[in-house]
């Protein structure tokens, strides 16, 4: 029978909390091509000339070149003296030598690229190949440090041509001189590239700066090379990745992650010209700063979202480096840190109330990563000095997420760490838990294949386990919210600060994965499970680098289908003229026995087809309820019934479908592979409402109600 709902005072009142805008989050990393040009919109990798870092992997090694993935293009050549991912152009012979020096950093890390031309040699430069979102502009600003090393006369070209055809699109030249000059160039294409990198949208070029010369020999000298898009807004930003975020309605960005514990905030703030390049010793490549504290805050606010820092933790990283972080973002222009940020252009203190202590600092992968009673032990130091910087601020401290976390202090035993955390902290000491949920599945081919034989399953079934893995994700948040009240807390509240379904499938399987609406089902469970656990969950953060604007070898996607099932979540909760609370459910219908699911899912007797969740208005005028049919092969029932409550109510529905929950949407600029149907309904003089649900489909009611229809007390 799919789903029965009964709605109304028989099904409990509502509660007394309300829902929390802030769980239509977006978590952001510092992570290449996120970052530039996802947010600070420069198209070029290393403009810098810095020694390349090369990914790490967990055994401490290093990737081969030709797997690296921090940058645009896996195959591009190494070249002795050439700063990584810099190529060489040349007419004749040519040296390249990387120098120590520079024009903005500290002498002893900083380096820049000399190219040496030898008598006779009528040109030699350097080369990029880049991408440029030429469907939005074909206006370029291209900046470079430049210096000729030579009595001869020499001229710097520049050159943006078209990949597949070798067309040069624009070109422009200035004269060097023996001092270091700051260059900047208006570049504008022709037209836009006829080729896609992958089939993105984004155009694919090449950017060369070649050294002319008279014939004499001489030396070239190139710094600090950035390739800006004449439309970003305030000359910084990606206008296409505000648009996508305020289009899509999240509502807050948690900056963070791995990235956390090795960042020292001091490194982005101040000129960018006095700004220290970093290696990115998690993801790989080079962090150049352009996107530091003021970036990040003033961005969120062109954005309209709230910010959410993490503070790193480890002893490089200390309480003291944290409590002047939060001086200089929150302090005013009286105390030592706020008088530096005003110096820095920003005299008005941000205000910004959400901060992390660390993030998954039980793992070996972290840096700082330590025990459970160290941690407790060495947070306290940080809760105190934060908050005498700003009482006013909320600290959440780093937790682990139940059935995610293999890591445990006691050989054979479940992981501890929330218990020792809240044994050793507790109330005093923490305003809430950071806990982060990948959904997986199986890791091992084999393994996978052996599951499907021993549960009688096909790969589609595989896939809906992982889809509705969010009905046991809520008993696991149900447990942390019985374990921390024994220390104090009445409902804890929890950010899932990381989450999303990233399915393991064989090869030839299908795969629930982003492009797909049956990733639509697990977003829209994942939110039924926030909105009903709401006491607690207050915060939530979908890692989705979709909404950040940029080309990306390993992760280049289209706006997808659970971006769309999060934004008409999101619609009604940015509504100023009413909050939500949680409307009780009494629900009964047709479900199916979740196996045991390699390490991380535990079996269930019964996940049901049809997941729902219901909020109220303040006013009590309004009802949405959220449906979603996780049933990957099978059309199933929704009934409602509301008896006099919903005698002739009227509503709207809102229909995210497809033809296939696991056909891929690919299309950067229409929906492909699924659809949103908005159709009106009516309850009967009964108060009955009967629906259809498609295989791998969701649904958003609007219901309008009738005050005249309800008694004295329930309006009361």
């Amino acid at each position: 029978m799919g789903l029965r709902i009964q709605l109304g005072p028989e099904a409990g009142a509502a509660s007394s909390w309300q829902v929390d805008k802030r769980i239509f989050g977006k978590f952001f990393e510092t992570n290449g091509r996120d970052t530039y040009p996802g947010i600070i919109d420069d198209c070029i990798a290393n403009g810098s000339f810095e020694h390349w870092h090369s990914k790490r992997k967990k055994d401490g090694t290093n990737l081969p070149w030709t797997m690296r993935t921090e940058i645009m293009y896996r195959d591009t050549p190494v070249t002795p003296g050439l700063a990584y991912p810099w190529e060489p152009v040349s007419a004749g012979e040519a040296a390249y030598e990387q120098l120590q020096g520079g024009m903005h950093g500290k002498a002893g890390w900083k380096t820049y690229q000399r190219i040496g031309l030898a008598k006779g040699t009528g040109a030699a430069g350097i080369a990029q190949r880049i991408t440029l979102a030429d469907e939005r502009t074909l206006e370029y600003r291209l900046q470079v440090y430049a210096r000729c090393v030579a009595d001869s006369s020499v001229r710097l070209r520049a050159t943006i041509e078209e990949m597949s055809s070798g067309v040069k699109l624009s070109v422009g030249s200035v004269a060097l001189t023996g001092e270091w000059t700051r260059y900047e160039l208006n570049m504008t294409l022709d037209r836009a590239s006829t080729d896609r990198y992958k089939a993105s949208p984004f155009g694919e070029y090449k950017l060369s700066l070649v050294a002319e010369g008279d014939g004499g020999g001489c030396e070239v000298d190139l710094d600090w090379v950035m390739l800006m898009a004449a439309d970003a807004v305030e000359g910084v930003f990606n206008p296409t990745t505000l648009q996508l975020l305020q289009q899509y309605h999240v509502t807050t960005i948690r900056w963070g992650g791995n990235y956390a514990n090795e960042y020292n905030w001091k490194d982005g703030i101040g000129p960018w010209l006095t700004r220290p390049v970093k290696e990115n010793l998690n993801w790989g490549g080079l962090e150049p700063n352009y996107f530091g504290t003021n970036e990040f805050l003033r961005f969120c606010r062109l954005a309209g979202v709230e910010p959410f820092l993490n503070v790193g933790f480890s002893y490089d990283l200390p309480p003291e480096l944290a409590a002047e972080w939060v001086e200089y973002v929150n302090g005013d222009t009286t105390t030592p840190m706020g008088r530096l940020r005003a110096e820095h252009g920003y005299p008005e203190p941000w205000g910004v109330q959400l901060w992390q202590v660390g993030n998954e600092s039980y793992g070996d992968y972290q840096f700082g990563y330590t025990s459970s009673i160290d941690f407790a032990q060495r947070i306290q130091t940080y809760y105190t000095l934060m908050k005498k910087a700003d009482p006013s601020i909320t600290i959440i401290m780093a937790g682990a997420d139940p059935m995610y976390v293999d890591y445990s202090e006691i050989p054979g035993q479940p992981p501890i760490w929330n218990q020792r955390l809240l044994e050793n902290a507790g109330t005093a000491y923490i305003d809430g838990l950071d806990i982060h949920q990948y959904t997986r599945g199986i890791r091992d081919e084999g393994l996978r294949q052996t599951w499907l034989k021993a549960n009688d399953a096909d790969p589609v079934f595989y896939n809906q386990v992982l889809v509705s893995y969010p009905t046991q994700y809520e008993v696991l948040l149900q447990e942390l919210k019985a374990l921390a009240k024994g220390y104090g807390f009445d409902a804890i509240p929890l950010d899932i600060g990381e989450w999303n379904l990233e399915p393991e499938t064989n090869a030839d399987w299908p795969k629930a994965e982003y492009e797909t609406m049956a990733h639509a089902c697990y977003v829209a469970s994942m939110l039924n499970t926030f909105i009903r656990q709401g006491d607690a969950v207050k915060y939530a953060y979908q890692r989705d680098n979709t909404l950040y604007y940029r080309a990306y070898p390993v992760d280049m996607r289209p706006v997808n289908p659970g971006n769309d099932t999060s934004r008409f979540y999101a619609e009604p909760f940015l509504r100023t003229d009413t909050s939500w609370r949680l409307l009780p459910l009494d629900t009964e219908g047709t479900g199916f026995a979740m196996p045991q699911t390699w390490v991380r899912i535990r079996p269930m007797a019964h996940i049901p087809h049809v997941d729902a969740a219901a909020v109220i208005s303040d006013r009590e005028d309004e009802i949405i309820l959220f449906a979603v049919n996780r049933d990957l092969k099978d059309a199933q029932p929704l009934e409602i019934h509301g008896g006099e409550w919903l005698n002739e109510a009227s509503a709207s529905m809102l229909l995210q479908s497809s033809e296939d929950p696991l056909a891929r949407h690919e299309d950067w600029y229409e929906q492909s592979g699924y659809r949103m149907t908005e159709t009106n309904v009516a309850f009967t003089a009964e108060g009955r409402l009967a629906l259809q649900l498609p295989a791998g489909s969701v649904a958003r009611l609007s219901i309008r109600l009738a005050l005249s229809n309800r008694t004295e007390g329930e309006r009361a």
